[in-house]
């Protein structure tokens, strides 16, 4: 199997920013209850932007703080081991993290989420990210942490439209990287 590395992992965004949202495009444009065009009305309603903030804030620092906890040690290593060979600048860190929070959630929570409900896009959406094994249950245990802050982006957009859980999204995968940033340099210089 291939190693992934830094080229890859900017196609797979450029595919989530692009691709995510043309298959959303593709979904609401057959349509009669939905169209695509109404995600965007409001982009810059001062509520949504606050709320996004906000609930960023909150879910990442929760985030990061489970993965502090002895129980979540093979799961910080996992995505440390992911990481590690990529040397991520600052421009790559949120590069990624817009890519990821615009196209997955103009997909999951724009597209899909409309006809499915709230709780089984969620669902759908940690399943996909490869959270949801019985084989590991520190990842597990994280997985079903990952699916409440799904479900928080969902009321999230149910309430204030798709900036809201845009930018909290962003917010959250915004620490995550830089966590993971830090961890692999103060490894590297031995620290």
């Amino acid at each position: 199997m291939k190693e992934l590395n830094k080229s890859h992992l900017f196609g797979i965004s450029l595919f989530t920013l692009f691709g995510f949202s043309g298959i959303a495009y593709f979904i609401l444009h057959f349509s009669d209850q939905y169209d695509y065009a109404d995600l965007f009305e409001d982009l810059l309603a001062s509520e949504s932007i606050f709320y996004g903030l906000a609930v960023g804030l909150l879910i990442s620092g929760l985030g990061f703080a489970f993965l502090q906890l002895n129980y979540f040690k093979e799961v910080n290593n996992y995505f440390g081991t992911i990481f590690k060979s990529f040397d991520l600048e600052w421009s790559d860190v949120f590069f990624y993290s817009f890519c990821a929070a615009v196209g997955e959630e103009i997909l999951f929570r724009g597209a899909i989420q409309p006809f499915l409900g709230i709780y089984p896009t969620a669902f759908i959406f940690v399943l996909l990210h490869g959270y949801l094994s019985f084989k590991d249950k520190p990842k597990f245990t994280y997985g079903i942490y990952l699916i409440g802050v799904a479900v928080v982006f969902g009321y999230l957009m149910e309430k204030f439209g798709i900036i809201a859980p845009i930018i909290a999204h962003f917010i959250y995968d915004v620490v995550m990287f830089s966590w993971l940033k830090q961890k692999n340099k103060s490894e590297s210089d031995g620290i």
